[in-house]
This record gives C-alpha cells, sequence and structure tokens, in this order.
C-alpha cells in the first residue's frame, strides 16, 4: 500500500539547499518515490504549533520503499549535510 514521507522544513541556506536539491531528487527518483508537493505552506488550519514555511509530500509504493530511501547510501550523505541547509521535521504515514 503507498506510503507519504512529509517534510516541513526552513531552509536556512539557500546556496547548499540548491546543491541538495537535485540530489535528494536523485536519490528520491531512484528508489522508486515521487514528489507530489513542494512549496510553501500556504495556510495553518489548526493547531498551536506554527509549521516551518516549506513543506514537501513524497509519494512511494509501500512503506518499506519509503523506508528504504531513507535508509539508503544514496540518501545517507544528503542526510548529514541537510542540517547545514536546512530545519526540518520528517514523518512517514502508510496509507494500509
Amino acid at each position: 500500500m503507498t506510503a507519504y514521507v512529509h517534510v516541513n522544513l526552513r531552509i536556512k541556506d539557500p546556496a547548499r539547499q540548491a546543491v541538495l536539491a537535485p540530489r535528494f531528487q536523485a536519490a528520491l527518483q531512484a528508489a522508486g518515490g515521487r514528489i507530489l508537493h513542494f512549496g510553501p505552506v500556504s495556510q495553518v488550519l489548526e493547531g498551536d504549533v506554527a509549521p516551518l514555511p516549506m513543506a514537501g509530500i513524497f509519494e512511494f509504493r509501500t512503506l518499506a520503499d519509503a523506508l528504504a530511501f531513507y535508509n539508503s547510501s544514496e540518501y545517507a550523505p544528503i542526510k548529514a549535510e541537510r542540517d547545514l541547509a536546512q530545519e526540518a521535521r520528517m514523518f512517514i504515514v502508510d496509507a494500509n
């Protein structure tokens, strides 16, 4: 069943982010994922915690595929560098 990786982030270093973005997209596609949305948060509907300004939703065929991407050797160096480029919250939703 389909799984979705959600990310909420603030870009701290646009130059580093610009270098990471194509590498992230290549790793995502290599793992069978696809970008459904990436852009600014439009509006807060509920809740007391303000979201970070950007959001992304990435689709995978299965939860196992999403986890394989997150734990992959292709994504590992991106994770290691990401903290310099952005502040992020990330989670997976299993659509079972």
